[in-house]
């Protein structure tokens, strides 16, 4: 894998987390996309982390279709992050993604948030897998799960990392 513009990498996941369909008037801003969702809440949100160069972190926000640049508390927890995705695939030169659960989003509707928290993370991240494919990039899971990068913006206490994964061209 090599690196892709970010231009490519947010136009894929545009195509993978974008609302096709808002529900008006709805204060939880449930929502109709391609991956699904227990209940439409689609809780999981994706922070990007580009390390070539000085390293940065962004937030997708898919309503807006826009990256924010964020602000890192912890910078050896950002370290710890880049470290483990290296040992892990030192051949590979991807943007790391890091999938954040909110699960106070779904414990708003559901008793038992965890569970949905995770299947919703998983579906995504299927979504994700099939988009890339489609949009001739390169995608890999990885076994870890991001929690350094959730402790490096300093994230309040229901954000839940729940996957990762690099994403970028074929080589």
């Amino acid at each position: 894998m090599q690196r892709a513009p970010l231009r490519e990498l947010v136009n894929a996941l545009a195509f993978a987390t974008r609302p096709r369909a808002l529900r008006e008037g709805d204060v939880l801003m449930r929502s109709r996309r391609p991956s699904p969702s227990a209940g439409a809440l689609h809780p999981i949100e994706l922070v990007l982390v580009d390390w070539r160069g000085s390293p940065r972190v962004m937030r997708y926000d898919t309503l807006s279709h826009q990256l924010e640049l964020l602000t890192v508390a912890d910078p050896e927890a950002l370290r710890r992050f880049i470290r483990a995705c290296g040992d892990l695939l030192p051949e590979v030169r991807g943007t790391a993604l890091v999938l954040i659960g909110h699960a106070s989003r779904v414990a708003a509707v559901y008793e038992t948030a965890a569970s949905l928290l995770w299947r919703d993370a998983g579906a995504l991240t299927q979504t994700l897998f099939l988009t890339a494919t489609a949009f001739r990039l390169a995608f890999c899971p990885l076994g870890i799960l991001g929690h350094e990068v959730v402790q490096a913006l300093g994230l309040p206490a229901d954000a839940l990392a729940t996957g990762a994964a690099l994403m970028g061209r074929s080589p």
